[in-house]
């Protein structure tokens, strides 16, 4: 059989209020070329469809497009929960989807209820063995649907890799075996746009805890595509597109699965090329003026170097570059003098001393008289406010 392995969707992300719903639409398209070119049987969605409990209803849209657009080409899929993912939403499209050959797996759940999905084509078997995402609060309930008693109360990594081992019981010889599960496995390497808390050390699940019997490990939950040490073929396939600037320089992939029973699977990856880059530059104002077709439509973060700090920079690198989601200035001197002695003045200015001086700064002018009355007005200091006549 043929499998796609993708996942970490995170359909309806945006990028620092930036939408991104276009690309997400594009990729999930792309992807779908991908599995019809290659003639894939199954598609292995390795959760985080959405990036929020609670998605826009584009988002909606877009993943179920998605799946309509498998089941028009006769693929099936397995898809399970993230922790991004709400368990209740993914829940009601299991009830329309299941019977269309689109099996969803929200939460964790017991191989006879569920997590042992049994797949045929012609005189091959697959068992697909679907751990989502478990939540720490509900660790202690998931635990006895699979494990013995005196376990149940064990620590987050060594229940969820008990989990996974305990599948190797339920694979057989002569079908084609994959876990599939969302997960931080220890060891592999995290980017700086996943939730630090669930790829911290008690999340981490040891590799060996990986049934050596599986022909192939589809993991989701980190972002960086990459293989990790395992007694099986292991895989993250990585986020869609590079959805923070922690993935910057990261060429983002589906992993095509070709597996036969009691043979090794022949595991090839594909690029994905939809999608708009996330880019680093750094340059003078005048060096970043003149390179400023070089970027295209690339979301970029720029270090502006100068020779002093000055206000308006970022309203400057906005105008020349109007993709610049993300703006730092470096100043090359520094006169630590002229520095504490500006501190010191700032600290004994009143309020309106200080706008008075930004707006001085910022627009090159004296302030007018009219708009720092009223911005003592509003903030409540009337003592300097300029006298009408008669007063």
């Amino acid at each position: 059989m043929r499998f796609l392995h993708t996942g970490d969707w995170h359909v309806g992300k945006q990028l620092r209020g930036r939408s991104r719903i276009a690309e997400q639409v594009a990729v999930l398209d792309e992807i779908l070329d991908i599995a019809v070119r290659e003639k894939v049987d199954y598609v292995l969605v390795a959760g985080d469809v959405f990036d929020s409990p609670t998605p826009p209803a584009d988002a909606e849209h877009a993943v179920l497009s998605f799946f309509a657009g498998l089941i028009r080409h006769e693929i099936g899929a397995v898809v399970i929960g993230g922790n991004h993912d709400h368990p209740r939403r993914l829940s009601a499209l299991r009830q329309l989807l299941d019977p269309l050959r689109i099996f969803i797996r929200p939460e964790p759940c017991a191989p006879d209820d569920g997590a042992l999905i049994a797949l045929e084509k012609g005189k091959e078997k697959a068992v697909i063995a679907a751990l989502p995402w478990i939540p720490d609060r509900l660790l202690v309930d998931s635990a006895k649907m699979m494990l013995p008693e005196d376990r149940w109360y064990a620590e987050y990594a060594e229940v969820a890799g008990g989990f996974c081992s305990g599948f190797a019981s339920c694979f057989e010889k002569n079908s084609i075996n994959v876990l599939m599960s969302h997960m931080f496995i220890q060891g592999a390497e995290t980017t700086a746009s996943e939730r630090a808390i669930h790829t911290s050390a008690p999340f981490a699940v040891s590799g060996a805890y990986l049934p050596a019997s599986a022909n192939y490990v589809a993991l989701g939950h980190l972002h960086r595509p990459q293989l990790v040490p395992a007694p099986a073929p292991a895989y993250f396939c990585g986020s869609t597109l590079q959805l923070d600037f922690g993935e910057v320089e990261q060429v983002k992939r589906v992993v095509l699965i070709e597996a036969r029973a009691g043979k090794p699977s022949h595991v090839e990856s594909i690029p994905l090329m939809q999608g708009r880059r996330l880019r680093d530059v750094r340059g003078t104002l005048a060096e970043l003026e003149g390179r400023a077709l070089e970027f295209g439509d690339d979301y970029l973060r720029v270090t502006v170097e100068t020779e002093r700090a000055e206000a308006g920079i970022s309203t400057q690198v906005r105008e020349l570059l109007p993709n610049a989601i993300d703006i730092r200035v470096e100043a090359r001197v520094v006169e630590e003098t002229g520095v504490a002695e500006a501190m010191e003045k700032l600290a004994s200015l009143q309020p309106a001393d200080l706008f008075a001086e930004y707006y001085r700064q910022s627009q090159k002018s004296e302030i007018p008289q009219e708009l720092l009355d009223l911005f003592r007005k509003l903030h409540g200091d009337t003592r300097h406010e300029t006298r009408t006549s008669g007063a």
